[in-house]
């Protein structure tokens, strides 16, 4: 008994360490991401860093909640962030390969893989490369090997996602932001909204609709009173 609950907890703690690298290494490859595709929070305005407005964190919940894969007989919602991180990286590695890019030694994101290692401007051009197809469909990760719609569609949803989280309200909701929509507050006011000029939500304005009118009914017939 004793050497089966030896097992049993060294194969929970194998699986434990797995998620765990496999969390590290999707965080670090959409990192990279946003550090591509976002202006420099802390260069521009001496606030906190894109990276610590966890963009990267919406990223990932839109990848794997909001997009629904095609099946014989209907949509389902499919995971896609560790699929996607993988997606990068292949195709960094193809991009690497053909000289196309030149990775630094060693990522700039820790956990991550070849896409992290990349320059911003070769992060872009491995986006291009994604979004134009010019890549080996065959070596790509499942649900994205051989599904040229779903690798276009899903890499423009990274631009929009990303574009999304940094001006929305996302970095505001704090400790509830991973939680269902529904289940979300607000717990400081957003920065970005702060640099845009937009004044927050509003639940409804005061504004003039028309005269009131009262209708006195005598012998039978309304009469109005303005």
């Amino acid at each position: 008994m004793a050497q089966y609950n030896t097992i049993s907890l060294k194969k929970e703690v194998m699986i434990i360490s797995t998620y765990t690298q496999s969390q590290v290494y999707t965080q670090a490859s959409f990192r990279a991401l946003i550090d591509a595709l976002l202006p420099s929070s802390y260069e521009q305005y001496n606030y906190e860093s894109t990276n610590n407005m966890e963009v990267h964190e919406y990223i990932m919940y839109s990848l794997d909640h909001d997009i629904s894969i095609q099946q014989p007989l209907h949509h389902t919602i499919v995971p896609l962030s560790y699929p996607t991180a993988k997606m990068l990286d292949i195709a960094a590695t193809q991009l690497m390969n053909t000289y196309q890019a030149q990775p630094y030694p060693h990522s700039l994101f820790p956990g991550g893989g070849m896409f992290s290692c990349l320059s911003r401007r070769d992060r872009i051009r491995t986006l291009s490369a994604l979004e134009n197809l010019n890549i080996d469909l065959y070596v790509l990760p499942s649900p994205f090997q051989n599904n040229a719609g779903l690798v276009k569609n899903v890499t423009d949803a990274l631009n929009r996602f990303s574009m999304l989280g940094y001006y929305s309200e996302w970095p505001a909701y704090g400790s509830t932001r991973l939680r269902p929509p529904s289940e979300r507050r607000l717990e400081f006011f957003p920065m970005n909204w702060q640099r845009v000029g937009y004044p927050g939500v509003s639940y409804g304005y005061r504004d003039f609709r028309g005269f009131l009118l009262r209708m006195n009914r005598s012998e039978g017939k309304y009469e109005n009173e303005s």
